[in-house]
């Protein structure tokens, strides 16, 4: 069980939201300035400046670029679409969520492991535990009016979607800050639970911190549901990995942009280096698009534990809820498209500034666009899953299905393709599902004794061919899944010399608490 004090976990960013800027206090960390003196990056104050009217029109910049009000004018508003938001309580009085539909669902807490140490519901007052799943709330379905001067708020991407909201942590003690991290145990159930609940995307903007293939084939169950998984990169900067879950495949990650078009400079590193090796290594901890996520109206927390709605945040956090909100839009637009559709849509629509769309290690394929993919239909891309393997099925008309198991083996381990083909191949020979030929061949027949031996000869040299013939198959089969296995140069072992990211240091080690915020060196 784990106990950690929430003013420590307040210090360094909640996956996306690094830093909050409002009126003319500073951020409680210094931070390195971007270009027209917008802070790069901070370590989130528990409590944030009060918000100025200047500063909720400066953080309209990115409603502006994707012409949200001019969608939303059109009713292009996610009407008709669930969206999960996988964080921590949500306080639903706020300006921007009340009359919205916004439905705390469950919590992970609410098990006899937990109950006795506090509360475990899905909702909760607004704190510094719930802030920071509200602020993504608001920008998943806010009404857009709040308490900001003259009664502006924070305007949700999707303000029509249905929002289930799912704890992964609660508060134990409100009055000492004392936090309860609940994931691990019953995380894939959990997760098979919100599929259930009928999500069809789901926002993780905070780290799991768990892996293992029970979780991953939660994930791929989900995906076989046609869910679309949404999950911030992390805000440690470049020397840092993509948090988790953007190591499970078929998880869509988002990292943050600037107004120019530049990423955050918090954005970590892909693991890969280059197109070339994402197109043909089953690599993960990678970036596939950026979205705005500098300086952008998300609200916060005031003196007193009161909300402010023109308190503007940088980081992946909001940038990953924007995107799972234009997907929302998108599913609304094209209700016939599956999953896969719609994320072969945004990936192949999003570009670089230069207009671009090779992929780079921190901003994946680029920026996604409102404009293409609310107006291009997505049915008529491949329904295969483009991020699961390599990415080279993302600019592939003729994307090669991946293996995508459900279920791990009773040795607790999902199985790769080459043992599923090496069944595949072999239980014509040896099951009672055999080709009616192979049996045809193989069973006794009635005959004189004269002609017996002639039929057994035959029979058996049919066992034998089949028997080489599966073997050579199942050769080529693991000859060919190795040709897509990384080269060690591009995945080394722990503690290897490689190209890639340099390790954590010891300071961004000791700054990475398990659980709720794993990715947590805020500071490039």
């Amino acid at each position: 069980m784990s106990r950690r004090l929430l003013a420590a976990l307040a210090t360094v960013a909640v996956s996306g939201v690094v830093g909050v800027s409002a009126g003319s206090a500073g951020p409680a960390v210094a931070a390195p300035a971007l270009p027209g003196g917008v802070p790069a990056a901070a370590g989130v104050p528990a409590v944030a400046p009060a918000g100025s009217l200047a500063d909720w029109q400066r953080g309209q910049w990115w409603v502006e670029a994707t012409k949200l009000k001019a969608w939303h004018e059109q009713g292009v508003t996610g009407r008709g679409v669930t969206i999960a938001l996988l964080d921590g309580p949500v306080a639903t009085g706020v300006p921007e969520l009340k009359g919205q539909d916004v439905q705390p669902t469950a919590s992970l807490c609410d098990r006899d492991l937990w109950r006795s140490w506090g509360p475990t519901t899905p909702g909760g007052p607004l704190d510094e535990t719930s802030f920071h799943t509200t602020s993504m709330a608001a920008l998943l379905v806010g009404s857009g009016k709040g308490n900001g001067p003259g009664g502006v708020g924070v305007l949700g991407v999707a303000p029509g979607a249905t929002l289930k909201t799912y704890a992964m942590f609660n508060t134990v003690d409100p009055a000492a800050h004392q936090n309860l991290d609940c994931w691990g145990p019953g995380l894939a159930a959990f997760l098979d639970r919100i599929v259930a609940d009928g999500a069809q995307i789901i926002q993780i903007p905070v780290s799991l911190d768990v892996m293992g293939d029970e979780i991953q084939a939660a994930f791929n169950r989900a995906l076989a549901q046609g869910v679309v998984l949404v999950a911030a990169s992390g805000n440690g900067g470049p020397s840092s990995k993509v948090m988790s879950p953007g190591g499970n495949a078929g998880v869509l990650v988002v990292g943050g942009m600037q107004p120019d078009g530049k990423v955050l400079a918090t954005n970590p590193t892909s693991t890969l280096d280059n197109w070339e090796q994402a197109r043909s290594f089953d690599v993960h901890y990678n970036i596939h698009l950026v979205a705005p996520g500098a300086d952008i109206v998300g609200g916060g927390l005031a003196p007193g534990n009161r909300w402010d709605s023109a308190v503007l945040q940088s980081g992946s956090s909001g940038a990953s809820a924007i995107v799972a909100g234009q997907l929302a839009l998108m599913k609304q637009k094209w209700p016939q498209a599956t999953g896969n559709q719609l994320l072969y849509s945004l990936l192949r629509s999003a570009r670089h500034p230069d207009g671009s769309a090779v992929w780079e290690p921190r901003r994946g394929f680029g920026t996604t666009s409102f404009e293409t993919t609310l107006t291009t239909d997505p049915g008529g891309y491949p329904d295969v899953m483009p991020i699961f393997a390599s990415m080279g099925n993302v600019m592939s008309d003729q994307p090669t299905p991946p293996f995508i198991p459900q279920t791990v083996g009773s040795d607790g381990h999902l199985p790769d393709a080459s043992a599923s083909s090496a069944s595949a191949t072999l239980a014509p020979q040896g099951s009672a599902t055999a080709a009616p030929e192979a049996a045809a061949e193989t069973a006794p027949v009635p005959t004189t004794s004269g002609t017996a031996w002639l039929v057994w000869l035959v029979g058996g040299l049919a066992v034998v061919a089949l028997l080489v013939g599966g073997g050579w198959a199942l050769t080529r089969n693991r000859a060919s899944r190795n040709d897509f296995q990384p080269s060690v140069d591009h995945e080394p072992a722990a503690g290897a010399d490689h190209e890639g990211p340099p390790p954590e240091t010891a300071q961004q080690a000791v700054a990475r608490p398990t659980g709720r915020t794993a990715q947590g060196g805020d500071t490039p």
